[in-house]
């Protein structure tokens, strides 16, 4: 069973958590990537943008505490880490 969050725009919805930069992108409609451990486990799988990705990948993938700080994690609901993965997955297809 997955935490609730009350978001203020849609309601009771399911927690889920992405890097600060997803949550940036929602503001400024420009897509930073979308990188997930395994979407095939969760339906909103823990979410970072291409740069975390680039930073992760530099320290042998391993998550570090500075790594932590870069990310600084941030809580959405469902709805929308849905839009915020959207925003990705519109761009990707703009340059495809």
């Amino acid at each position: 069973m997955s935490d609730k969050v009350k978001c203020s725009t849609h309601g009771e919805q399911e927690a889920t958590y992405v890097c600060q930069h997803i949550v940036q992108s929602m503001h400024t409609g420009v897509p930073v990537g979308f990188h997930t451990a395994d979407p095939l486990e969760q339906t909103r799988p823990d979410a970072w943008c291409s740069a975390c990705e680039c930073e992760r990948v530099g320290g042998d993938g391993d998550w570090t505490d500075e790594l932590y700080a870069i990310l600084d994690i941030k809580l959405l609901c469902g709805a929308c880490y849905d839009h915020a993965k959207d925003i990705w997955m519109r761009g990707r297809k703009l340059t495809h």
